[in-house]
């Protein structure tokens, strides 16, 4: 026997009469979970604007999860279908993180490079 919220929860995935879908990510509870993050005050289009991109974020990431799992001849999306979109999803900006520590450590590189040239070296020659 399905309780209260099972019931609730069912009506909500097959969606109302008039065959629209709800949002996935209610307003009410987005806002209540911002407000949970900062002391910042959340207002409604902020909420509102944060609630369709996040949207669009899952979107994109289950879409992909979906492909996934056909091309591996799968029906059905699994855990590790959704953690490779995730790891798509992520991979431009782990590539950047990743080439700003690369540049950083060639700066220093070359900072000592040019230390330690005779070229560069204006008092190494004072004595």
């Amino acid at each position: 026997m399905a309780t209260e919220g099972e019931d609730s929860e069912q009506a909500e995935i097959e969606g109302s009469d008039d065959g629209k879908v709800p949002p996935p990510v209610k307003p009410t509870s987005l806002k209540r979970f911002v407000k949970q993050q900062s002391d910042m005050n959340a207002g409604g289009d902020a909420v509102e604007e944060l609630q369709h991109h996040l949207e669009f974020v899952a979107e994109r990431i289950w879409l992909e999860a979906s492909k996934h799992a056909e091309d591996d001849g799968r029906k059905t999306v699994k855990e590790r279908d959704v953690q490779h979109a995730i790891d798509e999803f992520t991979e431009p900006h782990d590539l950047i993180k990743k080439t700003v520590e690369d540049l950083d450590w060639m700066k220093r590189n070359l900072e000592r490079q040019v230390e330690q040239s005779i070229v560069y070296a204006e008092d190494r020659y004072d004595d």
